[in-house]
């Protein structure tokens, strides 16, 4: 094989971390965009504080659950910037491994190592496609999940699915 079936292999294996990477992205945002709905849905819902309270305390205790929510959602958008983060330096460092292994394969002259590194390279070039398409697959689903959760709607409450299920046998009960 030649230098280009190398770098075609560390290519797809680059390209294979960066659409998981996109993938984890897109689900994050998802998560944070249903539990961003969760949270407003839960302050929308908040009881009125009972009369026998007074008006003061009725709104100490209203003002008290929006700071309340308030905080929750910043924890939410601050956790969620922070996992991101941590995808993004997981997905460097990986794309760093493997550039230096790449590398390190480039450096290779003897004989027997380059025929051994060409008979690698020609197993696993269909397997890293393969790999490739699946990831790509996973990222293309998982952003359409991501934009039908932001959408607030789902494909399943457009359609509703019926399962048919076959009836099991009726089973004789023994008398003892």
């Amino acid at each position: 094989m030649t230098t280009e079936s190398t770098t075609s292999l560390h290519a797809i294996a680059i390209d294979v971390v960066g659409q998981y990477n996109a993938a984890g992205k897109h689900l994050l945002g998802a998560w944070r965009t249903g539990a961003q709905r969760v949270l407003d849905t839960a302050a929308a819902r908040t009881p009125a504080a009972p009369a026998f309270v007074g008006e003061k305390v009725g709104q100490q205790l209203a003002d008290a659950q929006t700071k309340f929510n308030g905080f929750l959602v910043n924890r939410l958008e601050q956790d969620t910037a922070l996992a991101a983060q941590v995808m993004d330096a997981v997905a460097d460092r990986t794309t760093g491994g493997i550039q230096a292994v790449a590398d390190a394969a480039q450096r290779v002259t003897g004989e027997p190592g380059v025929s051994l590194l060409n008979t690698l390279r020609a197993l696993h070039l269909p397997l890293a496609q393969i790999s490739l398409k699946v990831a790509d697959s996973i990222a293309s689903g998982a952003e359409k999940l991501e934009a039908r959760v932001a959408a607030g709607t789902a494909e399943s409450a457009d359609q509703p699915t019926t399962v048919r299920v076959k009836p099991s046998r009726a089973r004789a009960v023994e008398k003892a």
